[in-house]
């Protein structure tokens, strides 16, 4: 901002010099032009600083939630998926496993740690010796045990110590952070729409400086007026729980869910392409058609969504990331609903 300002300012006396206004002329018109540029820059620091100060606050809030059902699943879930790799590694470390061993970094824990356990842990040094472990393991080890033929053993067990060392550390990370379920949307338990700022502004600038994919889905109940209409609101909200678990269940341990307002929730896909996003919202899509809802009447109740896909361009503001979506999400409904669709 002060950069472009500056610029502004010397295009202003460049243009207010090649006047040829008389001296006095001159140098009241730089002085107004001046004053009113510092004017605009000291309103908008003060807006930005109230911003910042917001996104501050809601991510120390976000940080005490807890981004599963509850923090003891979370932390089995996790060492599950770093036992898994393990596992695997070491299957394709003596061949028993076919094609590459995928990095840990790249795998679902090394995607959570860098997403979601960043956030649980901000500023953690735990947290940064897991990292640092994480990257040990990618960079040095495994390329050091893959390069020989049959593997060290000396080299597989410095591996496994560097496993036991993060569980250990990880164990460690949620023993001392216990979080409060709460900053939840309280009828369907995803996020609350608060957190968007905080969370997609860090995933499109994570984006950004890495290269990585990113995409968002949101999806829309159809003819949700309809259903409360003929079932009643009670039934509506059993149709949003409804909706909230097969979101859930279709999205991966790193993605994020939001209750985005009324019918609406919206997916962040980290590290997604647009093509394996438009999988997944076709794989959400046909869940839901497939899972009728018991209850709400003498017979199950089918219900449909339309879903907007967009993927992220370069553009580092996240709303124009939703408003892609929200295009596509009225295109999709635009076609006839039960769909989804692009921007």
């Amino acid at each position: 901002m002060l950069h472009g300002a500056r610029l502004l300012k010397y295009e202003l006396r460049h243009h207010l010099f090649a006047r040829q206004l008389p001296p006095q002329t001159l140098s009241a018109a730089i002085d107004y032009t001046e004053t009113m540029m510092d004017l605009a820059i000291e309103v908008m620091s003060q807006e930005y600083v109230l911003d910042l100060t917001k996104e501050i606050e809601d991510d120390e809030a976000y940080r005490l939630i807890t981004l599963s059902q509850d923090v003891a699943l979370e932390r089995e879930t996790q060492r599950g998926a770093l036992l898994e790799w393990g596992q695997k590694a070491v299957l394709g470390i003596f061949g028993a496993a076919t094609g590459p061993i995928q990095s840990l970094e790249n795998a679902p824990f090394g995607l959570w740690l860098n997403h979601k356990g960043s956030l649980l842990f901000p500023a953690n040094a735990g947290l940064r010796q897991i990292q640092s472990n994480v990257r040990h393991i990618d960079r040095t080890l495994l390329p050091g045990i893959t390069a020989e033929t049959p593997p060290s053993l000396d080299k597989v067990k410095d591996l496994q110590a560097a496993l036991d060392e993060i569980r250990f550390l990880l164990d460690e990370l949620f023993r001392k952070h216990e979080a409060l379920e709460n900053g939840r949307d309280p009828l369907t338990r995803v996020l609350s729409r608060r957190f968007l700022p905080s969370i997609l502004g860090r995933e499109v600038t994570s984006a950004f400086h890495r290269n990585t994919p990113f995409s968002l889905l949101l999806l829309d109940i159809d003819h949700f007026k309809t259903i409360n209409d003929r079932f009643g609101h009670t039934s509506g909200d059993t149709v949003l729980r409804h909706i909230a678990e097969l979101v859930v269940t279709c999205s991966r341990g790193n993605d994020f869910v939001f209750r985005y307002g009324g019918e609406e929730f919206l997916i962040a896909l980290v590290e997604t392409s647009g093509h394996d996003a438009e999988l997944t919202a076709e794989r959400l899509r046909a869940r839901i058609e497939e899972s009728p809802i018991l209850g709400l009447g003498d017979a199950p109740v089918r219900v449909t969504a339309s879903i907007g896909v967009a993927t992220f361009d370069g553009h580092p503001d996240y709303t124009h990331l939703i408003e892609d979506a929200d295009r596509a999400l009225y295109r999709a409904k635009s076609l006839g609903r039960n769909r989804w669709a692009t921007a």
